[in-house]
């Protein structure tokens, strides 16, 4: 019986040490409502290597935690601006910025 829960307290921590490093980014971004909180998670929890994501409207922060064996800093801003928002010093995509509501191009955060 010993033997047995030996075996399943190392298989416990082999499991443990086999969990995925995260890294954070933190993105400063042009986000002014609700609708487009919706819109970045929505947009960025599809991609690859994503966890998840937060977005502050108030503070126009959007926070990722990531794998960086499968995805960069780089390629999560390029999507944040593929969405239509700015991510950091990246201009929004003016074409994207255009199927944006409404609401999501106020310039200032409701």
């Amino acid at each position: 019986m010993r033997w047995l829960v030996g075996v399943w307290m190392g298989l416990g921590v082999w499991l443990y040490g086999q969990q995925p490093k995260l890294d954070t980014l933190y993105v400063k971004s042009s986000v002014v409502c609700q609708m487009c909180r919706r819109t970045i998670i929505k947009g960025l929890s599809t991609q690859k290597g994503i966890r998840w994501v937060e977005v502050d409207v108030p503070t126009k922060v959007i926070t990722v935690a990531y794998r960086p064996d499968k995805t960069t800093p780089a390629a999560i801003r390029e999507r944040i601006r593929r969405l239509g928002y700015d991510a950091d010093s990246l201009p929004r995509d003016p074409a994207a910025f255009e199927q944006l509501p409404t609401c999501c191009k106020r310039d200032t955060p409701h």
